[in-house]
């Protein structure tokens, strides 16, 4: 069972969406963008592989303007040898990646302008992973699209225009169940159409579905879409945002929820793809916790663990920073640990502890700092209403002046 996350790590400053604009584009600002871009992913999958992730969804952005007219360069060519020295390195490690396709690419459209835009889109993602040389478990996701008013005639569109795509396409894509108009058991039927997996998710199963099933049942009949050539199942794996709109992810996986649904659906072994606002972060919470399930606690790994929270509670308040650091003293377990984290993390940063933590980090880089910089951080402080920018400006100080500890914590992911 591989544990990932989706684009874009927070605990790293690598990213790969860097875009460009159609009235900016030119070849050389292009091959500028996609080399940083392509440079960042090799980067970030080394950082996956440094803490046992081994399912990544890359952006869709990797390239610029992919699927754009404007754009005829023969980016695949230009970047051989770099991407396949990434297709070398995913398989080297197990890893499995994937795309995911915007919302802009709608194979179900009633316009055919639109329906030509999705199949470029779609032929665009597919070189993009065949230039990794990566095989045909390496992924694709859709949504069946819009509903227009007529459900079947919409999945009749799909299913249709799913046989104008090329081999290559049709042998990488999947289709996921979405939050409002196509169900598990819509998708499920233009499954058995075309016969292609299918992806389930549990949080747009939430918010759209018609039959009270269980998980496991649901699972029992996706299993079937996937066939050898497919790779392991993939499921998405997220949790209901309590402050924003029906189907908005959670900030942070809560793990004593995660265990639920692992329990329900460990016995298919799938693959879960996170799709959360920390990113890796709960990738790495979720995968100490699964693989290390049977074993006893490694104390040495929940110590460098609570490293890189012990600011993030220090600032709601210096109580919970001490509970949890005795936790660790008497060598709690990984899900005493994450459920006390998970606890706190979601409390309101207190303005007292939120002072002392600041100047707690300023202390990383008060010795190097000029005074400029340090009259400024100290008018910051003054105006602690806007957090956010105190906590800018001591990113940016941990940064300058390379702050090791701090630049590895997750003070400034929250």
């Amino acid at each position: 069972m591989k544990i990932g996350y989706a684009c874009i790590p927070l605990t790293m400053n690598e990213r790969t969406n860097r875009k460009l604009t159609v009235a900016k584009f030119s070849e050389k600002m292009f091959l500028e963008v996609l080399e940083q871009n392509i440079l960042d992913l090799r980067r970030i999958l080394e950082n996956n592989k440094k803490f046992n992730i081994s399912l990544f969804r890359i952006s869709s952005d990797i390239v610029p303007l992919g699927s754009h007219s404007i754009n005829e360069i023969q980016w695949h060519k230009h970047f051989r040898n770099e991407l396949n020295e990434i297709g070398e390195f995913i398989k080297k490690c197990g890893m499995r990646v994937s795309m995911h396709p915007g919302q802009y690419t709608v194979l179900n459209a009633e316009k055919e302008e639109i329906v030509e835009n999705a199949i470029k889109d779609l032929e665009y993602h597919t070189r993009l992973l065949d230039s990794l040389g990566v095989d045909s478990s390496n992924k694709i996701i859709l949504h069946i699209g819009g509903g227009y008013g007529d459900k079947t005639a919409s999945m009749d569109r799909f299913i249709k225009n799913f046989r104008r795509l090329s081999q290559a396409v049709k042998n990488r894509l999947v289709i996921e169940n979405d939050h409002k108009i196509f169900n598990i058991e819509d998708v499920l039927f233009v499954s058995r159409e075309i016969n292609i997996p299918v992806i389930f998710d549990n949080l747009h199963h939430e918010c759209n579905h018609e039959k009270d099933e269980s998980v496991k049942a649901i699972m029992a009949k996706v299993a079937k879409t996937w066939q050898e050539k497919d790779g392991h199942m993939k499921v998405h794996y997220s949790q209901q945002n309590l402050h924003k709109q029906i189907g908005a992810h959670s900030d942070t996986i809560i793990v004593k929820i995660f265990l639920k649904y692992y329990d329900e659906v460990k016995e298919f072994n799938p693959d879960i793809m996170l799709e959360v606002k920390d990113k890796d972060i709960s990738a790495i919470k979720c995968n100490v916790i699964v693989h290390n399930i049977d074993k006893k606690p490694n104390a040495t790994i929940i110590e460098k663990q609570w490293a890189k929270y012990k600011y993030v509670l220090m600032e709601r308040n210096y109580k919970y920073y001490k509970t949890c650091s005795n936790l660790v003293k008497n060598k709690c377990s990984y899900a005493n640990f994450y459920e006390y984290i998970d606890e706190i993390i979601n409390l309101d940063v207190d303005n007292g502890s939120f002072i002392n933590t600041a100047e707690h980090v300023w202390g990383y880089v008060k010795n190097d700092v000029t005074d400029k910089e340090k009259n400024h951080f100290n008018k910051l402080m003054l105006d602690i209403e806007h957090k956010g920018k105190v906590k800018l400006y001591l990113k940016k100080s941990c940064d300058r002046y390379n702050a090791e500890y701090m630049i590895n914590s997750y003070y400034f992911c929250y």
